[in-house]
């Protein structure tokens, strides 16, 4: 097989749906990805004109697959720390912290979105859909990207991803903003479009960088992107590699993580454009109350805007001094298809009118 019968074979789909035991689910899948490239002779042609280096890339591969599943081992023998050099210890070998220091930059003036759901139809201040202020860091609840305890920004590239993530809360309880990052970052790009759309790689002989990245990256991009089978318990071992790979990603220059979200299932989905999410690691550790000083400074956030207001206060699709909605008014997303075979416009629904009017909205800063 070569790197395009391998993107679109369903063993790299993802993300993961699952049954039984987490580590033996894991297991066949890495062996059987392994068996799959391994038996391959020809993979790839040339890289940017350049000779294909199959050897290096089995071997780092190889690599990779080994070291997550002795991080999950050391993990489940109750040595987090253990976990997390042995997670470290493989990064190091393979050149991976090299190898993805090439990361997807978040350009300045990028839209970023936030829900928070509540009850009230007071808006909520700028700070309290910011992350979880260190004072309440006893709030903070294992997420998949997040330890207890320490606080993160988890921010969408739309409202529809947001609201999914929140596992499609009623809308009258949906409180949303906007943020705006001041200037341009670095980011590890988890994504996982390339396994489910990619009927536009066609060409064997020169095979993009692109596909040699997350080729490369599959073990830890599946580790990642795995459906918690129980989520209502508080362990959840999908949650293990990311969470180790976020303490990682504080000890280097990238700034967050850019990941697909496990509730959107584009192989499943009539949709059209990219949906993402991408999950910011708080810097400051020595405050006991506020916000991060880091991520307070890199985003600007307009007032929060309650769904449920927003029915009160306009009939139209805009505020006052507003043009009309545009088709263009996210310009990752063209449609999406909530119900079976009935692709709409994102800028007819709810998420594209609350998207426009909050860029209606003036950015300002957010008190640390």
């Amino acid at each position: 097989m070569n790197f395009i019968e391998i993107i679109q074979d369903p063993l790299t789909s993802l993300p993961i749906s699952y049954t039984g035991s987490f580590r033996k689910m894991l297991r066949e899948k890495f062996s059987s990805f392994g068996e799959m490239i391994d038996k391959s002779p020809f993979l790839c042609g040339h890289l940017n004109n350049r000779p294909f280096d199959a050897p290096r890339f089995l071997s780092r591969n190889k690599a990779l697959r080994e070291g997550i599943l002795d991080t999950i081992d050391i993990y489940y023998k109750g040595n987090p720390s253990g976990a997390y050099n042995r997670l470290k210890k493989t990064f190091e070998e393979t050149n991976m912290n090299g190898f993805m220091d090439k990361q997807h930059q978040l350009e300045s003036g990028t839209n970023l979105f936030r829900l928070r759901t509540s009850d009230d139809n007071y808006p909520l201040s700028r700070e309290q859909l910011f992350h979880i202020p260190f004072e309440l860091r006893s709030r903070v609840s294992t997420q998949r990207y997040s330890i207890p305890g320490l606080p993160s920004l988890y921010t969408a590239n739309s409202i529809y991803v947001a609201w999914e993530e929140l596992k499609r809360p009623t809308f009258s309880s949906i409180h949303a903003n906007r943020l705006v990052n001041n200037y341009t970052v670095s980011l590890l790009d988890l994504t996982t479009d390339i396994f489910t759309r990619n009927e536009q790689y066609m060409d064997l002989d020169h095979c993009g960088l692109e596909l040699l990245y997350k080729l490369t990256l599959w073990p830890l991009i599946a580790a990642c992107s795995v459906k918690v089978q129980h989520p209502y318990d508080p362990f959840k071992p999908e949650y293990i590699i990311p969470q180790l790979l976020l303490q990682w990603i504080n000890k280097t220059n990238v700034a967050g993580i850019k990941y697909s979200s496990t509730h959107i299932d584009l192989s499943q989905a009539a949709h059209e454009g990219t949906f993402y999410n991408i999950v910011f690691p708080v810097l400051t550790f020595d405050k006991e109350s506020g916000y991060c000083h880091s991520l307070t400074n890199l985003f600007k956030s307009t007032e929060i805007l309650p769904f449920q207001l927003r029915q009160f206060i306009m009939q139209s699709d805009r505020l006052e001094h507003q043009e009309s909605i545009s088709r263009l008014v996210n310009r990752d997303i063209q449609t999406i298809s909530l119900i079976k075979n009935t692709p709409q416009p994102y800028s007819s629904t709810i998420f594209g009118l609350v998207e426009h009017n909050l860029k209606g909205l003036e950015l300002d800063d957010i008190k640390s």
